[in-house]
């Protein structure tokens, strides 16, 4: 699993300080919300809604057991490998869109900043203020954007390299998944075969209890089928 790229998907969703959630759900044991809220230093209600965020988002799944002696349930919480890889990988297609939306849009259109304040307008607005600042009164100048377009295709290669990265841990994943499924396909022919054999012989068995005298007279017949001993010919004598 790529934590690190998880880590980000969850903080993205859930808020700032929520990624040591990816830690403590990383193993394959399901964990008790209170015990997350303690490793996380919140409350169990601050600890409930990071963990809804991310089950609405199909990140985590639970399970609930019934404490006996206090009455009430406790829920149990598990990263679901598969569907955050899945979300993430939609989340990093959508910010390459982003980005590469965002080069093709400073390469091929006009923007005009204010030095003093560091607006940035575009070529419409710019026009519809007559190239004059709305907040301070300045002359707006044409902007530039060559360091900006280097480092949105410094990122853009950086988010192609890890969407691979899910790609290739997603496919693996997917092939587990498969094996797992494919085992449990052929157990179930296993057990059906099974139970089709049980049910022939206790049909046998059924069969063989409600016809008895059947059973006695093919035995009777099977001992006077006996092959009878072949009579010897006499041999010629000889002239």
């Amino acid at each position: 699993m790529q934590v690190e790229l998880l880590k980000e998907l969850v903080r993205t969703i859930a808020g700032k300080d929520t990624e040591a959630i990816v830690d403590i759900l990383g193993s394959e044991k399901s964990v008790n919300e209170f015990k997350i809220a303690e490793k996380l230093k919140l409350t169990i209600n601050q600890t409930r809604n990071i963990l809804y965020k991310l089950y609405n988002q199909n990140i985590v799944s639970f399970t609930r057991k019934k404490d006996e002696k206090k009455g009430w349930y406790i829920y149990f919480w598990v990263l679901n490998p598969l569907k955050s890889l899945e979300k993430l990988l939609n989340f990093k297609n959508k910010e390459l869109y982003d980005l590469e939306h965002q080069v093709k849009s400073k390469e091929n259109k006009h923007f005009y900043i204010c030095a003093s304040d560091s607006l940035e307008f575009n070529e419409e607005t710019a026009i519809h203020h007559d190239f004059i600042c709305p907040e301070c009164g300045q002359l707006l100048q044409l902007a530039t954007f060559d360091k900006k377009i280097e480092e949105l295709n410094a990122r853009i290669k950086k988010v192609k390299k890890e969407i691979i990265i899910v790609d290739v841990e997603l496919a693996k994943i997917k092939e587990i998944k498969q094996k797992e499924l494919e085992k449990e396909i052929e157990k179930k022919k296993r057990l059906q075969k099974a139970k089709r054999a049980r049910a022939r012989k206790q049909r046998k068995k059924a069969k063989a209890a409600a016809n008895p005298k059947k059973k006695s007279k093919k035995k009777k017949k099977s001992k006077s089928k006996k092959k009878k001993p072949e009579k010897k010919k006499p041999k010629k004598k000889r002239r």
